[in-house]
């Protein structure tokens, strides 16, 4: 069974009648097809029976000519050719942008407009030929970090390390960083999202070194933190080691996201510091680094066998210090498997 048919399984299993693909790394998953819309409308329709049809700029120069296609210029809206074309219950993926959304609804006040949770959950859940990529993605990720660990140093800065990251990324193979490398010294680091500054390292701080690459078009992403010498904050790195091992241990098909989020949350509070872990346990991630769905607190969705997610509990206090480790896992038959191998328990590097 392919993408597509998987999707219209679950749209008759939901009573959707049309599902309304908008994000161009969404169409590409289901049909290979890349765009760059920009600004322009672009949309891959979907309905219950299996029928695709594109509504593409002229601009787009699609050639293929394998799904069948509206082609519109910039002087006619392609809205009004697709409030036509639909019908019933009618699913949006998340990321179409508002102003579309709001002229559909005008044009077509008789469908009922849907979250797309359909659209994330075929793409949430990897085959095999996926998850071969996920681990592939992964080992070359822990790879380059074995050679990082290599690369710390005193009196080096985050920019300069994160660039040698990059540097690295490019050496062993990959097509791409997923994202740009966070690299965070000490109480920089309580920022979870620290970008690489001139700031340089002193021996006793913590560097939170949080990066991944792309491979086959999949995506990898992990964080460890490291000190120089000494661990100068090993209660606060103890505890966030802790709740990333107390998730990924409970881990199986039927629990819920929450309750995942929950268990590592508790280990964080139990300790007194439950007011420094300040974001989600996890995201999905695949051919994009963030993928459906979250690993938080008001996460209801079930997780389910092909799942692949990351764990990454963190403390973060003002002014001393940020602490995050994190792994990717993919969910199996009966329970789970971490796809990163980097060692969490050898974080003091001997200089």
């Amino acid at each position: 069974m392919n993408k597509i048919e998987k999707l219209c399984e679950l749209m008759k299993k939901d009573g959707i009648d049309y599902c309304l693909i908008s994000d161009p790394s969404v169409i590409a998953y289901y049909t290979g097809d890349r765009f760059m819309p920009g600004e322009r409308f672009l949309c891959l329709s979907v309905s219950e029976d299996g029928k695709l049809r594109y509504y593409l700029n002229l601009l787009f120069q699609y050639k293929k000519n394998e799904i069948e296609t509206y082609w519109y210029s910039d002087a006619y809206s392609p809205i009004d050719e697709l409030s036509k074309n639909i019908s019933g219950n009618v699913a949006l993926d998340k990321n179409m942008v508002s102003k579309f959304v709001l002229e559909l609804m005008s044009k077509n006040k008789e469908c009922h407009y849907l979250e797309g949770t359909v659209i994330d959950e075929v793409k949430a859940i990897k085959d095999i030929d996926e998850i071969k990529k996920m681990i592939a993605s992964s080992k070359l990720n822990d790879r380059v970090m074995e050679e990082v660990a290599k690369l710390i140093e005193v009196g080096k800065s985050e920019k300069k390390l994160a660039e040698e990251i990059m540097a690295k990324f490019k050496e062993y193979g990959s097509e791409a960083e997923s994202f740009s490398p966070i690299v965070a010294y000490h109480d920089h680091a309580a920022d979870p999202h620290a970008e690489p500054s001139e700031r340089v390292l002193k021996e006793g701080e913590a560097v939170v070194v949080d990066m991944g690459c792309v491979l086959d078009d999949y995506c990898s992403d992990m964080t460890r933190t490291f000190f120089v010498n000494k661990n100068t904050e090993k209660e606060i790195y103890d505890i966030v080691l802790k709740a990333n091992m107390t998730a990924e241990k409970m881990i199986k098909p039927g629990i819920r996201f929450r309750d995942i989020d929950m268990a590592a949350r508790k280990v964080i509070e139990d300790a007194g510091y439950g007011e420094y872990f300040i974001h989600r346990l996890g995201h999905g991630i695949g051919r994009s680094v963030h993928e459906p769905f979250d690993v938080s607190s008001t996460d209801e969705v079930i997780v389910k066998e092909g799942m692949c997610f990351s764990i990454e509990p963190g403390i973060y206090i003002p002014g001393r210090i940020g602490i995050r480790i994190e792994d990717l896992v993919y969910v199996t038959k009966d329970g789970v498997e971490i796809l990163n191998h980097y060692p969490k328990d050898q974080e003091v590097l001997k200089r």
